[in-house]
């Protein structure tokens, strides 16, 4: 039976409109670089903060939405239209505000914690490292080469001052009306009154304070890399700020990235590989809860929507970053990629 022309035509066309159909549909996978905000800009998630490279200007800040797995690069350039800067070393959320520091760019951007949209930009900083909010107007801010804490107004987004430190400075946590300071290149943590802005003391924990957590029942936990022939420690100082306890860790090694689980109880950090102790216990545990085999862990964090462990593998420190998801026991449950050396994790 001949066809007739109309008939052939018609059946072309509906041929091509159902090709259409099909590649139109979304196969991006949850992988994939998305370019928009999520509909649901109130969904729990984790920020993932990307150093990029020295001096190459491709920080960037990943969003991991916990709730349906999916994940978001660079989520501060595709929402203004410019990049972030160089080295981004941390982040706090205060409100409705994220403050991102970063470190080589020497300022913090501010920006919508949900739509990712810039909101401000402090500058004057040397090489800022990490905020840490006091209330809701005042944050004092770590630096490297300032030997010094920077004052910030949070309302004003401007520096208002800063209090002389005798040490490259890092993290630091608030408890009663005083600041407790990581110095990094000196034998001691420091106090500060922020009532006054005043340093008040100086707490002995032998060399290089790096990073510091507060657990349940008010104690801080002080991790140092030490230096030569003064070993690594583990140091924690009792709410009335003496040392109550101090764990030495065996040569060689260089623990770091010390972060505490949502109920304070646990603490973790990587020593190559991932290690986990109670807050009760009265020695270094022997063995790790995630062994690296083979990869190169850069940062941990805690994802307490899906009571689960995060940890970065920086690989070669040039390409983007895997990113592995643990239960609390070190099953491996699944990975996703992030950007290069993501280095700092922020739960939203």
């Amino acid at each position: 039976m001949l066809l007739s022309p109309k008939y052939i035509y018609t059946k072309l066309i509906i041929l091509v409109s159902l090709v259409f159909t099909i590649l139109s549909c979304d196969k991006t996978p949850s992988n994939s670089p998305l370019s928009t905000v999520p509909n649901d800009t109130t969904a729990h998630g984790i920020f993932i903060c990307n150093e990029g490279n020295f001096q190459w200007g491709n920080a960037s800040l990943s969003f991991y939405n916990s709730t349906n797995l999916s994940t978001q690069e660079d989520v501060f350039k595709s929402n203004n239209q410019r990049a972030l800067g160089d080295v981004l070393q941390s982040m706090s959320i205060l409100g409705e505000e994220a403050y991102l520091v970063v470190n080589n760019s020497q300022k913090i951007e501010v920006m919508n914690a949900k739509t990712f949209k810039s909101t401000a930009t402090i500058t004057g900083f040397n090489s800022p490292r990490y905020l840490l909010s006091l209330d809701s107007d005042k944050a004092y801010v770590s630096d490297l080469y300032e030997k010094a804490i920077w004052i910030v107004n949070l309302k004003s987004k401007q520096i208002n001052g800063k209090i002389n430190i005798p040490s490259w400075t890092e993290e630091m946590v608030y408890r009663n009306n005083k600041a407790y300071i990581c110095g990094r290149t000196s034998k001691y943590v420091y106090v500060v009154n922020t009532l006054t802005d005043q340093l008040i003391d100086s707490i002995d924990i032998g060399y290089g304070a790096q990073n510091m957590v507060l657990d349940q029942t008010e104690k801080i936990w002080v991790l140092t890399v030490g230096k030569a022939a003064i070993a690594a420690q583990l140091h924690c100082i009792g709410t009335s700020g003496d040392l109550v306890n101090s764990f030495t860790f065996s040569n060689g090694s260089i623990p770091n990235k010390l972060i505490c689980n949502p109920s304070k109880t646990k603490i973790y950090w990587i020593n190559k590989d991932i290690y986990v102790m109670n807050i009760d216990a009265n020695q270094l545990p022997a063995t790790p809860i995630i062994s690296a085999e083979g990869k190169n862990f850069y940062a941990i964090g805690y994802n307490p929507n899906q009571k689960e462990i995060l940890a970065s593998d920086a690989k070669d420190y040039v390409q983007k970053s895997e990113i592995y998801r643990y239960d609390t026991v070190g099953n491996l449950k699944g990975n996703f990629k992030a950007g290069i050396n993501a280095t700092y994790f922020y739960s939203k």
